[in-house]
């Protein structure tokens, strides 16, 4: 965590709240819960509540430090909780753009700009499934090549039918990949095309296969048009059941912490007022709520209000 973020945690702790549970994104490992006594903003919940984990029953707020993904929930009880085995990947699903868009919310706001890549076929190109083993050799020779690399990809097709790759990558310089990416995609996937090669190289008349992304929001911008886009592709359906979406080497993603805070229900319901509001969504009610925003600065005035209610009450 960084020195940002744990000043952040300790100013929430010392205006009251209670930290349920704390987890690393890049490591994956869950921090001890930070129990404070007699914390106004805790509500009804006793101290050592369990992790957010389980079933959910008190509303609760989770939020990524550093970044832009915020969460209310009115709570739930042991049987609305899901589960179970996923089965196969039919498609792109909506469920997944809305899980790949979150995933992307929890890189920091602060981090370094990523690269964009695409990788695309030939005039002759392969099947979904074959593109996937050429895929997975390009990444090896990544990994091999730059340990420090971060990625978040997406398969789309092309209306031609041709599986397309689209890239975020973390923790290379712009520069190097440039160098890299063209030569060891072409010899993986060109088939000998030497047009295939110059497309790559930015040859024909077009961009070049890797770009850097400007600004925080040129993120979103390429997220949105190329990453998060749903798609229809006649017979697709029956060629590829497989991930249209990944993270490779999640460690060197500057993803931020994710934090978990059990608050009352009344104001959970205030909240979520507001995030329909800044959200634009219509006015029904929602069991739960995420939208992106800048999360910090949301945390701070929930914090910050609840303390002057309970101030106001007392």
């Amino acid at each position: 965590m960084s020195d940002t973020d744990y000043s952040l945690l300790e100013e929430i702790i010392n205006l009251g709240g209670q930290v349920v549970r704390s987890v690393d994104l890049e490591t994956g490992e869950v921090a001890e819960a930070l129990d404070v006594a007699g914390v106004p903003f805790q509500g009804a919940a006793t101290p050592g509540a369990a992790s957010l984990s389980t079933a959910h029953i008190s509303p609760f707020v989770l939020w990524t430090a550093g970044a832009s993904l915020l969460k209310v929930t009115k709570g739930q009880s042991q049987g609305q909780v899901g589960g179970g085995i996923r089965g196969n990947v039919g498609g792109f699903s909506r469920a997944s753009r809305r899980r790949l868009m979150q995933t992307i919310a929890q890189v920091k706001r602060d981090a370094p700009l990523p690269v964009f890549i695409t990788l695309t076929y030939p005039f002759d190109f392969p099947s979904p499934k074959a593109s996937k083993r050429h895929v997975d050799i390009f990444f090896k020779r990544l990994k091999r090549a730059y340990s420090d690399i971060g990625l978040i990809w997406k398969l789309e097709p092309q209306e031609r039918g041709a599986p397309h790759y689209h890239m975020l990558a973390w923790g290379v310089p712009f520069g190097e990949l440039c160098d890299f990416v063209p030569y060891a995609w072409h010899d993986i996937a060109g088939g000998g095309d030497k047009n295939h090669l110059r497309f790559h190289l930015g040859l024909l008349d077009n961009e070049h296969c890797v770009s850097q992304v400007r600004s925080f929001r040129g993120v979103w911008a390429y997220a949105s048009k190329y990453l998060g886009k749903t798609f229809e592709v006649s017979g697709w359906e029956d060629k590829y059941t497989g991930r249209f979406w990944a993270v490779v080497n999640r460690g060197n993603i500057p993803f931020g912490q994710s934090c978990a805070y059990a608050i009352p229900l009344s104001q959970a319901v205030h909240v979520m007022r507001y995030q329909k509001r800044f959200a634009k969504l219509k006015r029904r009610e929602y069991p739960s709520l995420t939208i992106f925003c800048d999360a910090d600065q949301w945390i701070e005035n929930v914090m910050r209000e609840e303390v002057y209610r309970t101030k106001q009450e007392q």
